[in-house]
């Protein structure tokens, strides 16, 4: 490996400035202005990506398992059921341990935002890493079609670099489990080793 290589892999300065960065639109524009913002970032990324067609609900299962779907393309995601997804590691891991490593604790803003976004979206997300990718998940699935069917994302937990958890409120978790096919024990079995665990199905 060149010097070259070896700084572009290992240097933090982009995560941390990219965290500092979003930080310094929360002091502008407050939680909301940064939520906005987030979600704004992530469907613009969701609607640059290609357009994918298949035939059957096992085609795509396996597109996703192999890496090959845009609903792959920024995590490491593994279907566990026909229809349950879990992310297996947070993709802004490093970014986190960079920052909490180097300046200290996680500001409390990117729990506000996560808060903000929980009253007016969906109440699943811990902090800001989760209003990027839940947004981004959504919307790439706008993109997805399945015999001839757009596909849609719901999610069910996440949990934060730190161990947070976040799980989708008790009325709604019946019908998420039952859209997933897996049982409240394979949830909490699932959240000791994944960082995310969500429901992908075809639009009714």
């Amino acid at each position: 490996m060149t010097n070259e290589q070896h700084m572009i892999e290992d240097n933090p300065i982009v995560d941390i400035a990219t965290y500092l960065f979003l930080e310094d639109i929360a002091d502008k524009q407050g939680a909301a202005g940064m939520m906005n913002y987030l979600m704004s970032l992530a469907y613009s990324l969701a609607r640059s990506m290609p357009e994918e067609e298949y035939s059957t609900w096992e085609e795509f299962r396996e597109a996703l398992r192999r890496g090959e779907s845009i609903l792959a393309a920024f995590e490491e995601v593994e279907p566990v059921s026909d229809h349950c997804i879990v992310t297996k590691e947070n993709p802004f891991l490093r970014g986190w341990m960079e920052y909490t490593k180097r300046i200290g604790e996680f500001p409390s803003i990117h729990r506000e935002v996560a808060e903000s976004y929980n009253s007016r979206i969906t109440p699943t997300a811990v902090d800001t890493h989760d209003v990027i990718l839940q947004t981004y998940r959504k919307s790439a699935a706008e993109r997805i079609r399945v015999a001839g069917k757009r596909i849609k994302v719901a999610h069910i937990a996440t949990v934060s670099p730190d161990g947070t958890k976040k799980i989708a409120p008790e009325e709604w978790l019946p019908i998420l489990l039952e859209k997933a096919r897996i049982s409240r024990t394979q949830l909490n079995m699932l959240l000791r080793n994944n960082s995310a665990v969500w429901v992908v199905y075809p639009e009714e």
